[in-house]
């Protein structure tokens, strides 16, 4: 397995029965992620329930005086706690440049390893980049997961997701995102951040999953989506790769019609929709029902 990261560590757990080696660039497992996925997506990651930090049955869009409820049934998944605990129970080399030669060898530290090889290794050549940032700062007293939208971040959003012990607080946006982080009057604790691809998915010369496959969701699910499906079936990759050809399809039409998109908003001020298992598919928003 190269790649060390939560798309090879969970694939390893899957195959700990076949002895796998994990090989990983980086020096220590843990990434943080904001991590809001369906109860359905987390129950084919076959981990235990240990690793969900918070249930929420609501989400709430805010668009100024506009709000509107989404009523499902979502998990916040502790992400750097389980990369910690599969990399404890795994055979992982840290901090290694694995190079795949085939779909059975792996070059590592100048020893040739050999067997079935998985490519896990992240994203590999061109991207349109979309930044995020997080706040990690002090709990709040709320229930419900809020998403919050503005003019001027075409496609983008920010959020607030409350936990036990914290809250998150963060945005995401094709430029600086941190003037779309909702205000909220917490401590800020810390901070992190970084990049999410927005790619078109393409096969790879041995079977991969992950950020690899290109299969990351921008709104829902994450990578965690795509990585979830494959560890059901890897033949899963043709339907997935038309999953996100639609996200492609709406993130470029929101972004061309976006502010008018926005103004449409107040004939649904104050409903609530409900959305299941489709939370994880963009085809959800084509099939919101009201309750």
């Amino acid at each position: 397995m190269v790649g060390g990261g939560i798309a090879g560590l969970l694939l390893a757990h899957r195959l700990r029965d076949r002895d796998p080696i994990v090989f990983d660039r980086r020096r220590n497992p843990g990434k943080q992620c904001t991590g809001i996925i369906s109860r359905s997506t987390f129950q084919k990651l076959s981990v235990s329930k240990e690793f969900v930090d918070r249930e929420f049955r609501e989400i709430r869009v805010i668009y100024r005086s506009v709000e509107i409820f989404i009523r499902g049934d979502f998990i916040r998944l502790g992400r750097e706690r389980l990369e910690k605990w599969l990399d404890s129970e795994l055979g992982v080399m840290r901090p290694v440049d694995a190079v795949i030669r085939g779909r059975d060898e792996v070059l590592a530290k100048g020893s040739v390893y050999r067997g079935d090889v998985f490519d896990a290794s992240g994203w590999k050549g061109k991207a349109n980049w979309v930044k995020a940032v997080e706040y990690v700062t002090e709990p709040m007293d709320q229930e419900e997961i809020v998403v919050t939208l503005d003019p001027r971040n075409p496609a983008g959003f920010g959020w607030i997701v409350p936990l036990p012990d914290r809250t998150l607080v963060g945005a995401l946006s094709r430029s600086d995102p941190r003037p779309f982080i909702p205000p909220v009057s917490r401590r800020v604790l810390s901070v992190h951040g970084g990049a999410i691809p927005r790619v078109k998915p393409s096969p790879t010369s041995v079977p991969a999953i992950g950020d690899r496959t290109g299969l990351i969701k921008t709104f829902t699910g994450g990578g965690i989506f795509g990585i979830a499906e494959l560890l059901e079936n890897f033949s899963n990759f043709d339907r997935l790769k038309r999953e996100i050809a639609r996200q492609y399809f709406i993130t470029s039409l929101l972004e061309k019609t976006w502010r008018m998109g926005l103004a449409t908003l107040r004939f649904m001020n104050g409903k609530t929709f409900y959305v299941d298992k489709e939370f994880d598919f963009h085809s959800f928003l084509f099939s919101l029902r009201k309750l």
